[in-house]
């Protein structure tokens, strides 16, 4: 803050002159109500010296009083007075106004300027807030500052930071409340209020309308004592730390928003990882047959999944479901059947009573979540040539051979539909090494031809030709020709080749 001037410095200066001529003399400027000595060159004795007043402009008045000696010359300095004096405390009072009014001008920039650095020195914003609104009374010369901010609901005002740290919580109950605070957050709208012991100003905080929110956040206030109303340019400086209180606010819901995407990001990519080690190690049955599987969700985590049992007398279970949804949803019902499935198998391996099992176990989750499974399961007999299935709803599952294709016949409503007492059955020849087991969900067959509505008859065409190769090498033929390409996939995409 610059140093104030004496309005009287430069009347003092010319008055020394005078004094250095000889002349003593007391001279008192009364301007209004105030008095100030400018000079007094009279002893104590001479104290009582009988004063004059002498007039020299509206409500400016000096009294003089001169030594004896020096009194031929009071007429010389009445005369420089009149002619001097107005112009002069004039001119020295402008200058005090325009520096006081500089160095208030130039806080406001020094605040404004520092305004960012303020609320961002910290995690916690509150503490930046109660700074800035410190700084804000200093500046403003004013008696205290607050914001108040709106919970959720918006029903109401609680006090988030003060310049003064002993004020306190408070709240204000916007239904019920008719104080100026309330009205300045509903209408939106700076207001001015003057009491017996203070004039304040309030200046709605607003969230930033670039994102889609819009809308007023809280309120500012400033006071002063009641002698000492606001200008328009302290409401403007208001207003532009509102402004930027309001896009501090903004900042970090954004960031939150940010962190909290990064940490969600995470959470899917370990989801993703998880699921995926769900799924069986092939590796675990490679001296039961030759496989091959893949498992590719359209998000991070997906509903297909695959499954693999070794069952006894060198039998192998199989199982490829598909839940009608993909995402997060869809990834829990898949974890929940595959452990289900691991269960039920132990209990007896029969296709039929494997499916009704399972369905026994997931019935509540998939109507609470709206949500029905396809699901197939085969148990492979290389020793007595045969597999035996039961299929609830799942279209895409064959067995392909050097001269059949036959479908494994949907022979059940999907799981979630219907509760049977008994699942279907059906046994039909294996021969391991000739025959090729295919099972796969819609999310390949779609991506294969866009405007074929059947594509299972290209998939088993691809099977006849590789039906001599590895399962591995046939898989791999099949997900080449049903690459989306650079599009994203819309739905899962899973395929089991058994041989």
């Amino acid at each position: 803050m610059a140093e104030r001037t004496s309005p009287d410095e430069r009347l003092r200066r010319v008055l020394d002159d005078f004094s250095l001529a000889g002349l003593r003399y007391r001279l008192v400027l009364m301007d209004g109500a105030s008095e100030t000595i400018l000079h007094d060159g009279l002893g104590a004795v001479e104290a009582e010296t009988p004063e004059e007043v002498w007039p020299v402009a509206e409500d400016l008045t000096f009294r003089v009083a001169f030594a004896e000696s020096s009194q031929p010359a009071a007429a010389k300095l009445q005369k420089l007075l009149a002619s001097h004096a107005p112009e002069t405390l004039r001119m020295e009072r402008e200058l005090q106004f325009y520096s006081q009014e500089l160095a208030g001008r130039y806080g406001e920039v020094d605040l404004l300027t520092s305004v960012g650095d303020t609320l961002s020195t910290g995690i916690v914003l509150e503490r930046g807030v109660t700074k800035l609104l410190a700084e804000l009374v200093d500046v403003m010369d004013a008696s205290g500052a607050e914001l108040w901010t709106v919970n959720d609901d918006e029903s109401h005002l609680a006090r988030f930071a003060a310049s003064n740290p002993a004020a306190g919580a408070a709240t204000i109950d916007l239904k019920l409340s008719r104080s100026p605070l309330a009205e300045a957050y509903r209408g939106q709208v700076a207001r001015s209020a003057a009491a017996e012991d203070r004039a304040e100003i309030m200046v709605p905080v607003r969230r930033s309308p670039g994102h889609g929110l819009g809308g007023s956040m809280g309120v500012l206030r400033v006071w002063r004592g009641p002698d000492r109303m606001f200008r328009q340019s302290d409401l403007r400086l208001v207003t532009a730390i509102a402004s930027q209180i309001g896009a501090a606010f903004e900042n970090r819901r954004l960031i939150g928003e940010s962190v909290e995407r990064e940490r969600m990001m995470v959470e899917l990519e370990l989801a993703h990882d998880l699921q995926l080690a769900l799924l069986p190690q092939l590796s675990d049955f490679a001296d039961c047959a030759d496989i091959a599987a893949r498992c590719e969700p359209a998000e991070s985590v997906g509903g297909d999944f695959y499954h693999l049992f070794r069952l006894g007398e060198g039998r192998l279970g199989v199982m490829l479901g598909d839940v009608s949804s993909h995402g997060y949803s869809a990834g829990l019902i898949m974890a929940l059947t595959m452990s289900a499935a691991s269960l039920v198998v132990q209990e007896g391996d029969r296709p039929g009573d494997v499916l009704r099992g399972i369905h026994r176990e997931l019935v509540r989750k998939l109507e609470s979540t709206e949500m029905y499974m396809t699901l197939c399961y085969v148990v492979l007999d290389p020793s007595r040539n045969r597999l035996r299935y039961a299929n609830a709803g799942h279209p895409h599952a064959f067995r392909v051979g050097p001269d059949v294709a036959d479908r494994l016949d949907a022979l059940n409503p999907p799981l979630g539909i219907a509760e049977f007492d008994t699942y279907e059955e059906r046994e039909l020849s294996w021969y391991p090494g000739k025959d090729v087991l295919l099972l796969f969900t819609d999310g390949l067959s779609e991506t294969i031809r866009e405007d074929q509505l059947w594509s299972d008859d290209i998939i088993i065409e691809v099977v006849r030709k590789h039906l001599k190769d590895e399962a591995g090498t046939l898989l791999e033929e099949l997900f080449t020709i049903a690459s989306p390409g650079q599009a994203p996939l819309v739905d899962d995409r899973t395929a089991l080749v058994v041989k």
